[in-house]
């Protein structure tokens, strides 16, 4: 059903490409990477992985992490924290104040979108960018589900509470939960040595970044959403000018 959705998405994208100026796809393509690229919770992440794999520092943090006789969490644990984390995106999505269904139908479908493409991510990163995890248990450590999925489900659910008209203790409170529980669910794979720090800090800018690009990129008001039942064939339609 994921991916039918997604089928829809993506063709319906397209064919409104054609309809749409090449200067215009091209100018809201380029502020969406910007705006994701230069994002906090995409360099900073990005940034400070490079320079400790450069200073060799990577290797005494995963293992000091991994050398604690007491565990902070499991693999269950884990599990769980990414669950919340995925869960708030959707949650937030839906409970924005749109002015009508079809723009929250629009936002929900962009959201899966924005978290089927991290998890191609990392299925991609696992199959052709391989390094070995710090136990040596196997070789496709630089993509993290754990880690890229509910980073990028943060970053959507930042996107979704900027919209919602409350306070911004309850702003700053949603946010930190989902980020919280992000965070966990990464640190548990750093604990369990599947995962060294700096690649989970890889992830979660690459999460953070997609989430971001595609929501920025695909949110646009021009976006169309129907739905005909009144032929015996019935029809949806998703038009996301692009």
């Amino acid at each position: 059903m994921l991916k039918i959705l997604i089928y829809i998405v993506l063709i319906y994208s397209f064919t409104a490409c054609s309809t749409k100026s090449r200067a215009y796809s091209w100018e809201r393509t380029k502020a969406a990477a910007y705006i994701a690229a230069t994002d906090k919770m995409t360099w900073v992440p990005l940034a400070s992985g490079l320079t400790l794999d450069a200073t060799g520092y990577d290797d005494d943090i995963t293992n000091h992490i991994m050398d604690s006789e007491d565990p902070t969490f499991d693999e269950e644990d884990a599990d769980a924290f990414r669950f919340v984390s995925v869960a708030m995106a959707y949650t937030t999505a839906v409970l924005v104040p749109d002015d009508n269904l079809t723009l929250k139908g629009k936002r929900v479908l962009v959201e899966l979108l924005a978290l089927e493409t991290s998890a191609g991510t990392v299925r991609m990163l696992n199959k052709y960018a391989k390094k070995d995890a710090p136990n040596g248990t196997y070789d496709e450590a630089l993509g993290s589900n754990h880690a890229l999925i509910p980073f990028a489900a943060s970053a959507l659910t930042r996107r979704n509470v900027d919209q919602m008209e409350i306070a911004n203790w309850g702003k700053y409170s949603i946010n930190t939960v989902s980020y919280l529980a992000s965070t966990g669910s990464a640190y548990e794979r750093i604990e369990s040595g599947l995962h060294s720090f700096s690649d989970q800090l890889y992830s979660v800018a690459a999460g953070n970044f997609i989430a971001l690009f595609i929501h920025d990129a695909f949110m646009a008001n021009d976006t169309q959403l129907g739905i005909d039942l009144s032929s015996e064939d019935p029809k949806l339609t998703v038009s996301i000018p692009f």
